[in-house]
């Protein structure tokens, strides 16, 4: 059964890679490519990295939707073309307001090559948000330059647009729809009638992909959002909660003292300074020290 998963980053496409590895794979050698960024004449996939995958009856591949900079995956008419004719097509959504916060974050992973002055104003104002929720809204984050945030708005409502005119059009061509809020409270029976294969209740995302993970929840934007936020997103994410089965009209907020950093800036700073990235903690210490012994040591000639 060859079956492809797509959706943006942060919807869950990661977490259900993991839990259709572990199904398709009971009774047969399943081959997994897991975000390839291209398919060529012969229906390999690429990534690149330099892997690559030959196209096999038991296969599962995981691609992201292109956001709005086009550099995280695959643009939709390209995705449509390429995987069409698999068995199974499932697309992942998500509420835009969780799925925000939660690309906010991931964003500061060190392989995005995140500008480390920027990485540090979203850090110190995520610190003291989580110190004191209601004095900075969500939006600041990404700005205080209120042209940047309007244009920010206007394309990011576009994109909306475009990306529900798509969705509409994969269901027509009979992929399925799943909403990462019953991936999460495995509401799974549909998705398992589609498939045609059980899936494992218990089941623990890998390893390897902890990193991706934050909360597995949802309804986080109810405690990091503002009043000032709910004005500013409400006419960016409205037509998109409409049109897909969310309650456009309830935009309550949970009142708290306190957000967890563990969530936010531990968050940011765990995939920042990686160990396997540029700034990792390690990394730095060590570059300190090599300065330090070369800038006190005594030349002997």
């Amino acid at each position: 059964m060859r079956t492809v998963i797509y959706g943006l980053p942060k919807s869950g496409t990661t977490y259900l890679f993991s839990l259709l590895a572990q199904a398709m794979s009971r009774d047969k050698k399943l081959i997994e490519s897991f975000e390839p960024r291209s398919k060529d004449e012969n229906n390999r996939l690429h990534r690149h990295d330099g892997q690559f995958w030959d196209e096999s009856e038991n296969m599962l591949v995981k691609i992201l939707y292109a956001d709005a900079n086009k550099n995280s995956g695959w643009q939709g008419p390209q995705a449509k073309k390429s995987f069409d004719y698999y068995d199974k097509k499932i697309f992942l959504i998500r509420d835009p307001r969780d799925r925000w916060i939660s690309a906010f974050f991931y964003r500061w992973f060190y392989r995005h090559n995140p500008v480390k002055k920027d990485f540090e104003r979203a850090l110190a104002l995520s610190q003291k948000k989580e110190k004191n929720p209601d004095q900075v809204a969500f939006h600041k984050l990404l700005s205080s330059d209120p042209q940047i945030l309007n244009n920010w708005a206007d394309e990011y409502t576009q994109n909306l647009h475009f990306l529900t005119d798509f969705i509409n059009g994969l269901k027509l061509n009979g992929w399925y729809i799943l909403k990462y809020e019953d991936l999460v409270d495995k509401n799974w029976k549909g998705l398992e009638e589609y498939l045609e294969v059980s899936l494992e209740l218990e089941h623990d995302i890998r390893k390897s992909f902890k990193h991706v993970s934050r909360t597995n929840q949802y309804g986080n934007w109810r405690r990091w959002f503002t009043l000032e936020d709910v004005i500013f997103f409400t006419p960016i994410f409205n037509y998109f909660l409409r049109r897909h089965g969310y309650d456009s009209n309830d935009w309550d907020l949970e009142k708290t003292n306190s957000l967890p950093s563990v969530e936010g800036s531990d968050y940011m700073k765990r995939l920042f300074y990686h160990k396997n990235g540029p700034n990792s903690y390690s990394k730095n210490i060590l570059g300190e020290l090599k300065r330090f012994i070369w800038g006190n040591s005594i030349r002997v000639e």
